[in-house]
């Protein structure tokens, strides 16, 4: 019995990435579409006018944010628990304006904290200085 042997191996069939490419824009087209975008929240701020600096009329309540989350309130000291319970007590006493100032080894997150409460407590006025 004769066995026949080729000598030229069979070549195999170029792959086609077509299909491949097509499966890949459809699954970069099925996560743009399902992904959500998270719309980060703005904190409105005004910057303070000339006039207070030669003599116009000050701020109604005064916050200072300091070291080691420390935050002081028309000079008296207040955890970062009690300061929307004490800016809405100084609204709800006729205060409009608040100005918050920082010193220079605070903490920025206390002070947009600061400047959250303040919102939340109905200050619409808010001014941040250095």
């Amino acid at each position: 019995m004769r066995v026949r042997i080729s000598r030229n191996p069979k070549k195999r069939a170029a792959l086609s990435v077509t299909s491949l490419i097509d499966v890949i824009f459809l699954l970069l087209l099925f996560f743009m579409l399902t992904s959500t975008f998270v719309r980060h929240q703005q904190v409105d701020i005004a910057a303070p006018n000339a006039e207070g600096a030669s003599g116009g009329s000050s701020p109604d309540v005064l916050l200072r944010a300091g070291a080691d989350d420390q935050v002081t309130i028309n000079g008296e000291t207040v955890g970062l628990a009690d300061i929307a319970d004490r800016l809405a007590a100084l609204r709800q006493a006729g205060g409009e304006t608040l100005l918050v100032t920082a010193t220079e080894d605070a903490v920025s997150q206390t002070l947009v904290n600061a400047v959250e409460a303040a919102q939340r407590s109905g200050f619409t006025k808010i001014s941040v200085a250095d």
